[in-house]
């Protein structure tokens, strides 16, 4: 019997390292998934990434235009962020993801976006057109504005995915219907537990890692930086780039990684993790260890479809993870067939 290929898109990390959590969850999904007559190969995102918004990140890194996003324009972002795509213009891009032939092609994560589609429509096209069936796994959108939607649904109008597998209910809602295969599931990172990541000591170990971020978030996290003062504390940052930012936070003594095992591992070891992240929290949790959330994103709904809509009120742990991800498992098995 011919060996069924099957490519799994990787994103880009350097602006955000959960993404690489994404893309790892995907894999021990997808390793669980796979038939017999199977293999597994990954392609990167990152050339029409670059190739795209090279322009657009060099001004987003400006520390003057980042100043003004973070203190001002970012209470604007559902209206600003999707319209500012306008100016951006889809490239042609000849790279790895372009030019492999596979039976499947799986895209995980945030990417039934307009940023996505604006990016990466043409390879995707191009791939449903040599012939790979496109499966949209653990997908979501951004703030699920009249304008995303509409612009989302018109890609996958035209598309017709062979799958779409979200990770929260609006999603399925509004694109569930494009599609023969739907599921609504889980985040791809509620899988990072499959990796087998062992449980260490470290010099500090137990300890509780703070992942606060955000500018709006410092007082937070000066309360819980007094709250933890008897014990041992850890910071994370989750963006590697740029080396500017991160020269300084490494010299304070703050964990940035362009691996994202490091980060995998230091929540694997946490005994607790508070984050306005939500991808500094689902590892923590999928590892069974304890999780609070401090952030308004839309992307609550990923822990209300994971059954856990009080981490924002609470530190929290999961139940019934391995339930989910075997359901979600033997649908994605059954696609594979």
């Amino acid at each position: 019997m011919l060996e069924k290929k099957i490519a799994l898109l990787t994103s880009v990390t350097f602006n955000n390292i959960g993404n690489g959590f994404i893309d790892l969850g995907a894999e021990a999904a997808l390793m669980k998934a796979l038939p017999l007559n199977a293999e597994l190969f990954k392609v990167s995102s990152n050339a029409n990434f670059a190739a795209t918004m090279g322009q657009m990140f060099m001004l987003k890194e400006n520390p003057i235009i980042n100043w003004l996003w973070v203190h001002t324009m970012q209470r604007a972002a559902k209206k600003l962020h999707d319209r500012s795509y306008k100016t951006v213009k889809t490239q042609n891009i000849f790279s790895m993801a372009s030019m492999v032939k596979c039976d499947y092609f799986i895209i995980p994560g945030c990417v039934l976006t307009v940023p996505f589609f604006t990016i990466y429509g043409d390879l995707i096209k191009r791939k449903a057109e040599q012939g790979s069936k496109i499966i949209f796994l653990g997908a979501s959108g951004n703030f699920y504005t009249e304008y995303e939607v509409k612009f989302v649904s018109e890609y996958l109008r035209k598309l017709r995915p062979y799958a779409i597998m979200t990770r929260d209910i609006l999603a399925y809602k509004y694109y569930a219907n494009f599609t023969k295969n739907s599921y609504n599931g889980i985040d791809n990172v509620f899988f990072v537990n499959l990796l087998n990541l062992p449980q260490i000591d470290t010099d500090l170990t137990p300890y509780v890692v703070l992942n606060i971020e955000e500018p709006k978030h410092y007082r937070i996290k000066e309360e819980l930086k007094n709250i933890f003062k008897e014990k041992n504390i850890v910071y994370s940052y989750h963006k590697p780039f740029p080396y500017t930012k991160v020269s300084k936070l490494v010299k304070n003594g703050v964990i940035v990684s362009d691996n994202p095992m490091d980060y995998l591992l230091l929540y694997r070891n946490a005994s607790e993790v508070y984050s306005d992240r939500v991808h500094a929290c689902i590892p923590t949790l999928a590892f069974g260890n304890k999780a609070r959330l401090f952030s308004n994103s839309p992307r609550i709904a990923l822990f209300e479809n994971a059954k856990i809509p009080d981490v924002r009120e609470r530190l929290v742990s999961i139940e019934g993870l391995k339930e989910m991800q075997d359901k979600q498992i033997a649908f994605l098995a059954s696609l594979l067939q």
